[in-house]
């Protein structure tokens, strides 16, 4: 496993009468005897060497960029063995950066995240790429998301005793509208036909370039992008999967803010996209709220309808996030508080009250689900089960052909398999087959960080990937409105679910 970037301790000889070898030419021919053929370095680089030199008798520390032609990017007095990167999930909600030590080959400690401060701009993607046509309106976002990347990277730092200049690397990984931004390119033809990126391949650069405050020579990579709808995220997702390098048939979902759904091996990939996830992200429940501190993340419900509920923090509960809501669909109707389409039965417990929004369960003081919730949340799962039903028919297998079926994504992390099953959102399989990735898109950036053959494999990944368009298919909707109902109108794709309530 060759690391992106590679510290080298050099003990060179000192300058004399007899050696009047230019500063930077002795450590280049120190790092040779270390079997790197660096040609030279970075103006920035050169000016700190002379010093660098006399402060320690001739000792430090060079930091390379390893590639076909390897590039110093850095010197330092003495001996500084601290190599740690920055691994980033520029997420459209969330913005989540982990410390990567380059000597161990893996994190470093808890990853830690923000609200991505763009989100005060435009929840959505949309609303964004169109503040891109205000007047400094993308520079806006872009210095934003800089912003947020570059205090979580401090917070790193400091928890980690370091300074966030040393750092040698960083690598970014979002989908093709956030990379955009990020990196100030007009996103305006990602949303409009035919749905042009500025660019799906953005090489490698400085940081000093980007914004960041690290190493100002730093190489920062942005993951490619196959499409406006397939961006580096799902790519790294891929890559931590392990998917493409299988014979069998998988399945990756990834639920975020949009929800992408992969199917393939190591011989093919087909990836489609869809506005799936808004509803467990908490945007259009009542209760509803993202995964952090204070949300309830299990639910389940006794035999006298009362609930019983986790919450992230163990603080007291402010909202429900997306595994909660799929928890406690899947009980109100386990129970019969609920009936298939979603309605619930009068008379059945006084927990379920009437409010300004109509009837609703009563979770806790403040939390309620209500009707018009659980409508919003059955037409999400609706919207994924379609999608995968549809992405699996076209393809010419089925659901049985499947040997892993990967989740990922924070919906992905907290996720009961057997309660989305039961709800008629994911398919019908043995539960055994289901993996919980978590944040699938910070793993594959790491994984880009410490081996430059994984940043090769992502290329590879990409080159192989088919986009399907679900909106061009006539069934969709037909089998859109089928889903429309707890587990399915069509018990026969459900037996397991059923079972539950028999």
């Amino acid at each position: 496993m060759t690391p992106l970037v590679k510290k080298y301790f050099l003990k060179l000889p000192q300058a004399s009468d007899d050696d009047k070898t230019p500063d930077l030419e002795r450590v280049l021919a120190g790092l040779r005897r270390e079997g790197l053929d660096v040609e030279s370095a970075p103006v920035s680089v050169i000016r700190k060497i002379s010093s660098a030199l006399r402060d320690n008798n001739f000792e430090v520390t060079a930091t390379v960029r390893l590639s076909e032609k390897p590039e110093l990017i850095g010197v330092e007095s003495g001996g500084r063995p601290d190599n740690f990167g920055i691994a980033v999930d520029l997420g459209t909600t969330n913005i989540v950066c982990s410390l990567v030590d380059l000597n161990s080959g893996s994190p470093a400690g808890i990853p830690v995240s923000d609200t991505n401060p763009q989100t005060a701009i435009g929840e959505d993607i949309l609303a964004r790429i169109h503040h891109c046509l205000n007047p400094g309106g993308l520079d806006e976002l872009r210095l934003a998301a800089v912003g947020c990347i570059n205090a979580l990277t401090e917070k790193l730092a400091a928890g980690a005793g370091i300074s966030a200049g040393d750092m040698p690397c960083a690598c970014i990984s979002g989908n093709t509208t956030m990379a955009h931004l990020f990196l100030g390119l007009d996103p305006y033809n990602i949303c409009r036909a035919p749905y042009v990126p500025a660019a799906n391949r953005f090489g490698d650069f400085k940081a000093r370039d980007a914004g960041l405050n690290i190493m100002p020579e730093a190489p920062v990579i942005v993951l490619p992008n196959v499409g406006s709808y397939v961006g580096g995220d799902v790519l790294a997702g891929i890559l931590a999967s392990g998917m493409a390098d299988r014979e069998g048939i998988s399945i990756l979902v990834d639920v975020g803010t949009n929800a992408e759904i992969i199917v393939g091996n190591r011989d093919w990939l087909v990836a489609c996209a869809g506005a799936a996830g808004p509803a467990l992200e908490g945007g259009v429940v009542s209760s509803g709220m993202r995964a952090a501190p204070g949300a309830i993340d299990r639910i389940t419900i006794d035999k006298n309808y009362k609930p019983s509920f986790s919450v992230i923090g163990d603080v007291p509960p402010a909202g429900m996030c997306g595994s909660a809501l799929i928890d406690l669909l899947s009980e109100l109707f386990r129970t019969g508080l609920i009936d298939g389409r979603g309605k619930f039965i009068p008379g059945r417990t006084e927990r379920v009250v009437g409010t300004e929004s109509g009837p609703a369960y009563r979770v806790a003081d403040s939390i309620f689900f209500t009707e018009k919730d659980i409508e919003n949340l059955i037409r999400t799962k609706a919207a994924m089960y379609t999608a995968l039903t549809v992405i699996i028919s076209e393809i010419g297998i089925t659901f049985d052909d499947i040997e892993s079926f990967f989740v990922a994504g924070t919906f992905g992390e907290y996720i009961a398999a057997d309660k989305a099953v039961s709800i008629g959102m994911l398919p019908d399989i043995p539960l055994e087959k289901f993996r919980l990735l978590g944040n699938s898109s910070l793993k594959g950036a790491v994984m880009a960080i410490l081996d430059l053959e994984a940043i090769q494999r992502i290329e590879k990944i990409s080159s192989m990937i088919t986009y399907k368009e679900l909106n061009a298919s006539a069934e969709f909707m037909s089998l859109y409105r089928a889903a429309m109902f707890l587990p399915h109108t069509d018990a026969s794709l459900f037996p397991n679910a059923y079972k539950l309530w028999l």
